[in-house]
């Protein structure tokens, strides 16, 4: 759906900005440690905006000009009570519990290059700093990255799931869902206005992942409101709901523009911080929001019609990486964290796809979970506790962001990376 509306992500999420073209080859080095916690930084909320489902959320695809499409009855999951089990999204590390057939899966070797590679590389830019905003998230209210939470026993509050948003008067495949949520969840959040709340809840017993987008929490009168939200089995590929049986668009984890769920490809910290000790690589392709995105179609199996507003540019869906394998990586000499991230991006593994637009001006913003998946049960956020630290022994530079409840890490990347980029 072409909305006017391209929700501003640049200060939402955990963000690490890629592929600079520098002035000069810049490189990293040091050792690999974990501890040493940074200072404390004090953390502040932003107002929250709920419009309906634009470009860079849900947006699904306009019925074609035939008619408008009649809303389809959805055979529902047996709502589940909650078993006993862990409340963090805290697979072991290199580890992918779920969508098993996700493209994200699936290496990258001998790749065909897109006809449209160039141009679309081109588009994506030129900047001079990499960067990772590490959030202390004291007061819970604010973190940059993607919530996701188990079905866990203290999860026992049945809440329906209300969509406050339809397209073509077609309501978002979720409409009247019950799902159990605990109180102390909270949606993703950040200090700018429009923001995207993001959350996912995984329930393993119904075997649904649900994904919504501009939740309004916490929920009031058993209802949980949310600007779009979608649904898709968690042993399929991530973007598949046989139940559904309404629009091709609105079938899957559909809260973000191109379908996507937000626990697919988001860089884990227990995920990186193994890699660096083992010189590995992520367990999957990352997720990536670029500056614009082209129009669709999105390519199989991404739903949703994206944000496609600039002409000649990479549409939502398409797969990125750097025609460049593990020794050519390991040759730059680069700092551990900025290795494993290269080396995932690199065609002897997987990649990254572009799941949504953000405001960034130029380049690459890759996808995080977020440190509240972990803080709201008492756990030490892995990212603030963890990986700052780490990058700090590795002699990354870093300072206190502009918003003043993050640390900023910068990722120095040689510049001969910028032209190793490709779109297959």
């Amino acid at each position: 759906m072409d909305s006017p509306l391209i929700i501003a992500r640049a200060a939402l999420k955990f963000s690490i900005l890629l592929f600079a073209i520098c002035a000069t080859a810049c490189s990293g080095g040091g050792g690999s440690s974990l501890g040493i916690p940074p200072n404390d930084v004090k953390s502040r909320v932003g107002p929250s905006a709920t419009p309906a489902p634009a470009a860079s959320g849900a947006a699904p695809t306009p019925a074609p000009s035939g008619g408008v499409p009649t809303p389809a009855a959805t055979a529902t999951p047996t709502p589940s009570a909650p078993g006993p089990g862990p409340s963090a999204y805290d697979a072991p590390a290199g580890t992918v519990p779920y969508f098993p057939t996700s493209p994200f899966l699936q290496t990258t070797s001998s790749p065909t290059v897109n006809p449209n590679s160039a141009a679309w590389v081109a588009h994506l830019g030129t900047f001079s700093i990499n960067s990772l905003n590490a959030s202390n998230s004291a007061s819970l209210k604010t973190d940059h990255g993607m919530p996701i939470y188990l079905n866990h026993a203290g999860a026992n509050i049945p809440v329906k799931i209300h969509c406050t948003a339809t397209n073509n008067n077609t309501p978002c495949n979720d409409e009247g869902m019950t799902i159990y949520i605990d109180r102390r969840e909270v949606p993703q959040n950040d200090d700018a206005s429009d923001q995207d709340d993001h959350m996912e809840f995984i329930d393993r017993a119904s075997g649904y992942a649900y994904d919504l987008w501009q939740v309004t929490w916490p929920p009031s009168h058993g209802i949980l409101n949310a600007s779009w939200s979608g649904r898709c089995l968690l042993s399929g590929n991530g973007f598949s709901n046989p139940s559904y049986s309404g629009p091709s668009w609105n079938s899957g984890c559909d809260s973000t523009a191109s379908g996507t769920p937000i626990s697919m490809g988001a860089i884990r910290a227990k995920d990186l911080l193994a890699a660096v000790q083992s010189g590995g690589t992520l367990p999957e392709a990352i997720q990536v929001a670029v500056p614009c995105a082209g129009p669709g179609p999105l390519p199989s199996p991404f739903l949703g019609s994206g944000d496609g507003k600039c002409r000649g540019y990479a549409p939502e869906g398409s797969h990125l990486y750097l025609a460049m394998h593990d020794s050519d990586v390991n040759a730059l000499g680069v700092a551990p964290i900025v290795g494993v991230i290269l080396r995932t991006l690199d065609e002897d593994h997987y990649g990254a796809y572009i799941v949504s637009v953000d405001s960034t001006p130029t380049g690459l913003q890759l996808q995080t979970e977020m440190d509240s998946t972990y803080t709201v049960w008492g756990k030490p956020g892995p990212w603030w506790t963890q990986f700052v630290p780490e990058a700090q022994n590795e002699g990354l530079p870093g300072a206190n962001s502009p918003y003043q409840n993050r640390y900023q890490i910068q990722l120095p990347i040689p510049s001969s990376v910028a032209q190793a980029v490709r779109f297959s």
